[in-house]
């Protein structure tokens, strides 16, 4: 396949260039060259794309994708993210049975659909009576599974890391209570046994520069930086509140804060914002623009961000929410159009442990990008004019998407 004529943004950190060429073998990126004096190989299909622009394939950093373990809404909103311009997806907590189905649907093709990095979860045993860990361990013992399991000082943490690596996870999930000693121990024994580590920006107890100096590779939601902050972190999940009373103290300089920033740079922790959840839904009557507020603070500190959604997956939206993630970061939190597209592409690749093969559009990685009809660097809304999804080298033009209700995703007329 030959893709020609675009003005291409390719995350390596080349400038834009116009009038590329892109050459597609099998689900490969085989060449990326100058469209001048150009000459497509014989029996090369050519797509012309001139006037377009092309960047790689989004990443949506934070998915729930089988907490209620329903195939059928799964599959649709894996089309409808994918149709939307996101070649990969981070889920972020579910029945694992499922997600390993569709990981193994979405890398052969056989589904339109992201590919799919997920975790197996750990936490104390007292978030165990969370009713949504009950919903995702269906059948068995929420806290007694390999993708869901309860951690105690005692635990035999390279046969429960073992175990959660055998359900075919990228990476642990630590949610909640556990202290800072352990979320240590698992993190060193996750590394040691080549799983990656993601994390709620605080635990419970331990917070957040605790798990910075722990090692682990992602911290999820901005609001939960503001622990940093408090003097007393609650002992266990279920108490914590977000004292609002932390938001004037983020309105001048604080060293806690510049403190945990900085260990952020130094480890290469990135922050998982998802500022989506917190300012459209239940959330942003408590949260108040905190979450916007620390998204800030961090990304003129210089830490990563991905870009992730956090979203319940009403199928009633015709896109995906991450245009709106994407929104929220732009206008709320500052960030400028060339780091919102490195945030959505690039480090989004390296949150999911996958920059060698995905995140930037050059020779021998994943033939993953997105042609847009409009120049993302112009404004943020251009990153939803989106016209075709290339997706491990497979076409997917977005005049055939049609949204799926939620009755036909069940089988209804």
């Amino acid at each position: 396949m030959v893709y020609r004529g675009a003005t291409l943004i390719d995350e390596t950190g080349a400038p834009p260039r116009s009038d590329r060429v892109i050459v597609t073998t099998g689900e490969r990126i085989s060449a990326v060259v100058p469209g001048a004096g150009f000459r497509a190989p014989a029996g090369a299909e050519v797509v012309n794309l001139g006037g377009k622009f092309v960047v790689p394939g989004f990443v949506n950093s934070h998915v729930h994708l089988a907490t209620l373990a329903d195939p059928a809404h799964a599959r649709a909103y894996l089309r409808r993210e994918l149709y939307s311009g996101v070649t990969a997806v981070r889920d972020m907590a579910g029945d694992v049975r499922l997600l390993a189905e569709l990981k193994r649907e979405a890398e052969f093709s056989e589904v339109p659909s992201p590919d799919i990095y997920y975790v197996a979860l750990m936490a104390g045993p007292e978030f165990f009576a969370d009713p949504r860990t009950h919903d995702a361990a269906r059948g068995r013992t929420a806290g007694e599974v390999p993708w869901m399991q309860a951690l105690t000082p005692q635990t035999d943490l390279p046969l429960a890391v073992a175990a959660a690596r055998g359900t075919g996870a990228t990476a642990l999930k630590l949610y909640a209570d556990l202290p800072a000693p352990l979320v240590r121990a698992v993190t060193a024994e996750a590394h040691r046994q080549h799983l990656l580590v993601w994390a709620h920006a605080t635990i419970f107890p331990a917070g957040p520069l605790e798990e910075v100096d722990a090692g682990v590779d992602v911290l999820s939601h901005a609001t939960l930086l503001g622990y940093a902050l408090d003097a007393t972190i609650p002992p266990l999940y279920r108490h914590g509140a977000l004292p609002l009373e932390v938001m004037p103290l983020l309105a001048r300089p604080d060293t806690r804060l510049d403190a945990l920033f900085a260990a952020m740079r130094r480890h290469g922790t990135i922050l998982d914002a998802t500022l989506y959840p917190y300012d459209t839904g239940p959330a942003a009557q408590r949260s108040q623009g905190i979450a916007d507020r620390l998204a800030a603070l961090a990304y003129r500190a210089g830490v990563a961000i991905s870009t992730g959604t956090d979203d319940d997956g009403d199928l009633a939206r015709p896109s995906s929410p991450l245009l709106e993630e994407f929104t929220l970061l732009v206008q709320r939190s500052g960030m400028r159009l060339p780091d919102l597209l490195a945030s959505a592409t690039r480090i989004g690749a390296r949150a999911a442990g996958e920059q060698r093969d995905m995140g930037t559009v050059e020779p021998g990685k994943l033939a993953d990008f997105v042609v847009l009809e409009k120049d993302p660097l112009a404004d943020v809304a251009n990153l939803g004019s989106v016209d075709l999804t290339v997706k491990r080298g497979i076409r997917y033009p977005h005049r055939d998407y049609r949204p799926v209700t939620e009755a036909e995703a069940h089988g209804a007329p």
